[in-house]
């Protein structure tokens, strides 16, 4: 499978889900070649938070990162117009693995940087994806998950081995990008 554009598979880590009092503190991403789906290039930072007090406990709990670690962070600023200088926004396909909350987040990021927002409007939602090759394989075996899977089972499914931990925004650019090959493949 050849795409027009290389892939920019991204990941964010929040301090909550709610992107009017929320803020981005890692912003990841992996460009993918457009025919090989090899990794070209990495970008990974962590954001200095603006409002650390406004942070959900539970959102905390899941991405494991503490204060100690952004305290020397650049800000969502500096971050976003280094992120826009790394990759050309007119020349990558943005791709995501769930939900448009890591686009709400990301749009708004933009919009408080003052980048202009030059990614073409077409997104590649990978979880979309992995939900229609599952459901088309009859493989969607958990109904008590709204979704009938998750990272961690396609992970297991697909025997992805890659080292890092869950819920640290390029460990998952990397699991999602291995699985996407694996399927691809099949």
């Amino acid at each position: 499978m050849d795409f027009k554009h290389d892939l920019l598979l991204i990941d964010l880590e929040m301090t909550g889900l709610d992107s009017t009092r929320h803020e981005i503190i890692q912003l990841a991403g992996i460009l993918l070649d457009k025919k090989t789906l090899k990794e070209i290039k990495v970008f990974n930072y962590f954001v200095k938070p603006a409002r650390f007090k406004n942070r959900d406990p539970k959102s905390m709990a899941v991405n494991k990162i503490k204060l100690g670690q952004l305290q020397n962070s650049p800000s969502i600023t500096a971050v976003i117009k280094h992120f826009n200088k790394a990759f050309n926004p007119k020349e990558v396909i943005l791709t995501f693995y769930g939900g448009l909350l890591d686009m709400d987040f990301l749009r708004l990021a933009y919009k408080k940087a003052k980048v202009k927002w030059e990614f073409d409007y077409h997104y590649f939602n990978l979880w979309a994806f992995f939900y229609g090759f599952l459901a088309a394989k009859n493989q969607l075996k958990n109904s008590k998950k709204f979704t009938g899977f998750t990272l961690d089972e396609l992970m297991k499914k697909h025997k992805v081995n890659v080292s890092g931990a869950r819920h640290d925004g390029l460990f998952d650019c990397r699991v999602e990008a291995e699985v996407l090959r694996k399927i691809i493949k099949k």
